[in-house]
């Protein structure tokens, strides 16, 4: 891709986050106050992204992975690593939860199209677990495991609920379950 054009799908990416910080729901973005932020035309949006579905889903996403980027580079006391993958899990889910409509369509878009780079984010802590014992590949199937069962619970909370009785729009129901997900998929050896 050429850099005008790469130029211009980041203009159009920067101009979707910012419209996100500045309403509750994704609903409220339009195609033209993406295009009228982004300073380009309407016709762009569907060239670069097909539909604003599409780009509203993928900024989410860019958005989630952003913020445990930031989790990650804070640090954590990887001394206790499972400690380590509950609070960060934790803390992604509670960023979660307060977009949580923004949250649905970055799992649908997460689930159906996307490359699931958020669950990289655990391998350190799990290479720390598991030690030598688990493959690279073994470690990333358990992160993918850890991730995708939360983004299911997310996408089908009422269903969950009514299955578990677990609401995981209470904290502290929400933060038992995450340390129950941890401890049931991770097996010291």
């Amino acid at each position: 891709m050429s850099s005008k054009k790469e130029e211009t799908k980041k203009k159009i990416m920067e101009a979707t986050i910012k419209l996100l910080d500045s309403v509750k729901n994704p609903d409220d973005i339009t195609v033209r106050k993406i295009a009228e932020s982004a300073g380009i035309g309407i016709g762009l949006i569907n060239y670069y992204y097909e539909s604003r579905d599409n780009l509203i889903k993928e900024a989410v996403s860019m958005k989630m992975e952003s913020m445990a980027e930031v989790m990650e580079k804070l640090g954590g006391d990887l001394s206790d690593p499972v400690k380590y993958i509950k609070e960060m899990l934790i803390s992604m889910s509670d960023i979660a939860m307060k977009n949580s409509r923004l949250n649905k369509f970055s799992t649908e878009y997460d689930l159906l199209k996307g490359n699931f780079r958020i669950c990289l984010y655990l391998l350190p802590a799990l290479s720390q677990v598991y030690n030598t014992s688990k493959s690279e590949t073994e470690l990333r199937v358990i992160a993918f495991q850890l991730i995708v069962t939360m983004q299911s619970i997310y996408l089908r909370q009422e269903a969950f609920h009514m299955l578990t009785g677990i609401n995981i729009e209470i904290k502290e129901e929400r933060d038992k379950l995450i340390n129950s997900i941890v401890d049931n998929n991770l097996i010291r050896l």
